[in-house]
C-alpha cells in the first residue's frame, strides 16, 4: 500500500511538471488529468471520509478545467 501511495504522489508531480513544461494544449490536458486522477486517489487511499470526499471533487473538478483548457486552445487559429 505505501508504494502504491508514493507511485500516486509522483504521477501527480509528474503531471503538474507535465502542465507546466510542455506548451501543447493537448499534452497539457493529459497532464492535468493524470495530475487528477493522481490526487483522487492519493486523497481517498487512507480510507473514506467527509474531507476526502469533498477533495476528491475538488480534484475532479480539475479535470473540468483541463477540458477548458483544451477547448480554449483549440480555438486559437495560430
Amino acid at each position: 500500500m505505501r508504494n502504491f501511495v508514493i507511485f500516486l504522489g509522483a504521477c501527480f508531480i509528474l503531471g503538474d511538471l507535465a502542465v507546466v513544461y510542455i506548451p501543447s494544449y493537448y499534452f497539457g490536458v493529459v497532464g492535468l488529468v493524470l495530475a487528477s486522477l493522481a490526487g483522487c486517489g492519493w486523497l481517498t487511499s487512507p480510507g473514506p471520509s467527509f474531507v476526502s470526499l469533498v477533495l476528491f471533487l475538488v480534484y475532479l473538478g480539475r479535470i473540468l478545467v483541463g477540458f477548458l483548457y483544451s477547448v480554449s486552445g483549440s480555438l486559437d487559429p495560430f
